[in-house]
């Protein structure tokens, strides 16, 4: 029998300082041209295993290794990362920590550059990834002003241009939008299918990856499920992997042969579903009294802003925010939502136009004022980390405000947040999910009137989702105010906000319910949204006259209780 592309034979592993394993007995076997997604509950382990892939444990971030592990024939464990340059293609889950240069097209050539790859072939490898990526627009682009998913496509080019044999992917669809995502899936399929490249993936969002996958490996510290997609997904609860919408309707209405598909599920529903008649309680609706009568705690007027570049990233946005309210706002990558909330704290300021918070004029004011009033977690945590322990972190913002009990109540929020056995671990060494609900903990605690939350299901299990959207919708009803952005359109699927608003090139494209956004084919279009996979389904089978689900539990009860025969 010849060599795996990837073997792991009973390997444990414990952080520095960490008594529980991060990983305990794992044994995988991976073939080449296998395209395997690795999933499972968030800290369970699947960072980990591609750090010891890729070399860097124990070798960079040391702590105490049993077993042995093999990439492509080699000893990655005694050899470290050096030993398979060339050979496998790593993208990590912050793409920002990955970038060298200061300018796209130089990044996109480095990697071939210092592989000696020769000049001609490096341009036509640079022409494929581009095309195939759609990033003509990033070529000649300053890397600094990427945001996070432009950032993640230009590190996912850099490492496809150089065709390894094996490409490890941790969470590469956290920061895309869905188009950008469904993209980016089915180029990992055609490398699989026509280079023979071997694809793992580890990842939360199977909805578009899990119907080219050959493989499903559930990693919770141990391996507890591996083989066909359709066979464990079935048996796994859709609290610990996120599963299709469409597999979760199956599931719960107890249908035989689990699709993964819209397509597939057109055939199972398709009887069922034609003669629904609207009659239906939405479960992400919330009763809002007088709103009218809510103090504006945001008010954006006639924004533009321009950075150095040149580029216009905002264009005359006007926005009005209630306290009280439960806002999302959505858009492709580049479509300015990063740029809009980071004048909500002064970060950035106006070129033209004014933006008034809690009736502060943020050009007047400083950063620090109107982060007494404005709480901002932003795509990358760790740039807002400052302690050396997780509760340290957790509680620092409340201390430095002066509130007594910050300690109490930052374990109490980290507990909520699954971090309650990690108080003494450093924030630098919690998977990129961790560190994303510490800092979410971080704002929490001294609790803002106004809180932000800027992609905040990346690398978040189904589980904490919901408890976080339990938090969300808590801090709603006592009277805070929420503003979050996001491409987990089935998260926003589920949740009770007020308003979306719809971003593209910098403008606002629409705002209005989720309903009325969802159900708009135009303005999903224009703004390359893809709606939840429930909507895509009512639409296939032509049956939306009057019946609107937006997720699993409203489409059952349109089942349940309207006249479905």
């Amino acid at each position: 029998m010849g060599k795996k592309a990837v073997e792991v034979s009973n390997v444990t592993y414990y952080y520095p300082r960490s008594r529980l394993p991060a990983l305990e007995d794992v044994s995988i076997n991976i073939d080449y041209g296998e395209f395997v997604v690795i999933a499972g509950a968030s800290g369970g382990g699947k960072s980990t295993l591609c750090r010891i892939l890729s070399g860097l444990i124990p070798h960079v971030y040391g702590g105490k290794l049993k077993g042995k592990v093999y990439v492509d024939g080699i000893d990655v464990v005694s050899n470290g990362v050096k030993s398979i340059i060339g050979k496998i293609g790593v993208v990590f889950q912050v793409p920002e920590n990955q970038i060298v240069n200061l300018v796209v097209e130089e990044e996109l050539a480095f990697m071939l550059e210092n592989l000696g790859v020769e000049p001609n072939v490096i341009r036509k490898r640079i022409e494929e990834v581009v095309k195939s990526l759609s990033i003509d627009n990033l070529i000649r682009r300053a890397t600094y002003t990427l945001s996070g998913g432009e950032s993640q496509k230009v590190v996912l080019a850099s490492t496809i241009a150089v065709k390894p044999k094996i490409l490890l992917l941790d969470e590469p669809l956290a920061h895309l939008d869905p188009s950008s995502a469904l993209e980016l899936v089915e180029l990992l399929a055609k490398l699989n299918r026509e280079e023979d490249i071997t694809i793992i993936v580890f990842e939360h969002r199977l909805v578009d990856l899990i119907k080219y996958a050959s493989r499903l490996i559930i990693l919770e510290r141990k391996v507890i499920a591996d083989g066909d997609p359709r066979k464990v997904l079935s048996k796994i609860p859709t609290t610990r992997v996120e599963v299709p919408a469409v597999s979760e309707l199956a599931t719960k209405l107890k249908i035989n042969g689990i699709p993964l598909t819209v397509e597939e599920a057109k055939q199972c529903f398709k009887q069922l579903l034609s003669s629904c008649k609207p009659s239906y309680k939405s479960t992400n609706t919330r009763s809002s009294s007088h709103p009218e009568k809510r103090r504006e705690v945001i008010v954006i007027d006639n924004l533009w802003h321009v950075y150095s570049s040149g580029k216009e990233a905002l264009k005359n946005v006007n926005l009005r925010v209630r306290e009280g309210d439960f806002i999302a706002i959505i858009g492709a990558n580049g479509a300015g939502k990063t740029t809009l909330i980071k004048h909500l704290n002064g970060l950035l300021k106006p070129t033209r136009g004014r933006v008034v918070v809690c009736g502060i004029d943020t050009r007047k004011a400083s950063v620090a004022e109107l982060s007494r009033h404005v709480g901002i977690v932003f795509q990358n945590p760790l740039h807002q980390f400052f302690a050396e322990t997780v509760l340290e972190e957790a509680a620092f913002a409340a201390k430095i405000r002066g509130i007594d009990d910050a300690y109490e109540k930052a374990t109490k929020i980290l507990k909520v947040l699954g971090l309650g056995h990690l108080l003494k671990r450093s924030p630098y060494e919690l998977s990129a999910g961790e560190q994303r609900r510490l800092a979410i903990a971080s704002i929490l605690v001294y609790e803002p009137p106004v809180i932000v939350l800027d992609e905040p299901t990346a690398g978040l299990d189904p589980g904490l989702k919901i408890d976080l959207l339990g938090i969300l919708t808590k801090l709603v009803r006592e009277g805070k105010t929420v503003i979050i952005t996001t491409h987990d359109i089935e998260f926003l699927a589920k949740a009770p906000v007020d308003r979306v608003v719809v971003m593209n090139e910098g403008r606002v494209l629409a705002e209005g319910s989720l309903r009325e956004i969802f159900y708009d084919t135009e303005v999903l279009k224009s703004s390359r949204i893809t709606p939840p996979q429930i909507v895509q389904l009512i639409k296939a089978l032509s049956v939306e006259n009057g019946v609107f689900p937006l997720n699993v539990d409203e489409l059952i009860h349109t089942i349940k209780y309207s006249r479905c025969q």
